[in-house]
């Protein structure tokens, strides 16, 4: 892990992505990159031919530098965090729709740190907007999402949620070309038994001998429950977990809507750092 990418939104849900970027920044000896988005695109609103129209315009170009100067100041603050802990920081200034705009900065990095809840769209206030989700939809590298909440000096290793789905197999393998996997705690490769136990082992096992071909031990915990990603969040925390390593959205957009998500309940009540990928 060489470079991080680290969204920068102003509000207080994004400190803890900070702490722990600094955290892993220093550990890994890698640049640590902070990127605000200016949006646009909603300031702009629905403007008729695309243009803004003369009664907006003076409102527009007063709400458009106001985003800007608070931006500069988000990154101005993030980049003194990086000086005071003497960590290589690079600093991203962009414009537009800002999911849209972190997808295609991610392409140059290794890895993003989000908080808990994202506030890059414009007059989101305490209210979060969608970025977090429309970015763990179709980000092509790993998403870590920091809870308010985090323990920095947790030392109870990795938590992997295994279900034998391809989001699993692959966030499985992102975490091991992370570097993360190889932090010397323990890892723990957890099912959630529906039906039956002999099945859920199987499955586990496959996660457990693909980290022992690259000389990394894990342990088997199978747990009983109906709510996947519950129990998953539950035994992280049981054991005093660093990250929780999981496979983003794994269900079909329907049956989300209709039952939720492993990853949708992991991300409401996780006290660990969440490492997704899709």
């Amino acid at each position: 892990m060489r470079s991080i990418l680290v969204g920068l939104d102003g509000s207080a849900d994004c400190q803890a992505a900070i702490d722990l970027g600094l955290r892993w920044a220093t550990r890994f000896d890698s640049l640590l990159v902070g990127i605000g988005v200016v949006d646009e695109p909603t300031i702009r609103g629905h403007q008729p031919g695309g243009r803004i129209s003369p009664s907006y315009q003076d409102a527009y170009n007063r709400l458009l530098a106001e985003t800007r100067h608070s931006v500069e100041q988000v990154l101005e603050q993030f980049a003194l965090r990086c000086g005071a802990a003497e960590v290589a920081y690079k600093l991203l200034e962009d414009e537009g729709q800002p999911a849209e705009r972190i997808l295609a900065e991610l392409q140059r990095y290794d890895l993003l740190i989000f908080g808990c809840r994202t506030h890059f769209r414009h007059a989101s206030g305490q209210r979060p907007c969608p970025t977090l989700a429309e970015v763990l939809r179709s980000a092509p590298r790993p998403v870590v999402v920091a809870p308010n909440a985090i323990n920095l000096q947790a030392e109870g290793g990795a938590v992997v949620a295994y279900d034998g789905s391809i989001q699993a197999a692959r966030a499985l393998h992102a975490f091991l070309a992370s570097g993360l996997a190889a932090g010397g705690g323990p890892i723990r490769v957890v099912t959630v038994e529906s039906s039956s136990s002999v099945e859920a082992a199987r499955v586990a096992d496959r996660a457990i001998e693909y980290l022992r071909f690259h000389h990394l031990e894990a342990e088997r915990v199978p747990l009983s429950g109906s709510t996947a990603g519950q129990r998953f969040v539950e035994y992280a925390d049981e054991v005093d977990a660093e990250l929780l390593v999981m496979g983003a959205y794994g269900q079909s957009k329907m049956t989300e809507f209709f039952f939720g998500s492993a990853t949708g309940k992991a991300l409401e009540s996780s006290t660990v750092p969440l490492f997704l990928f899709h």
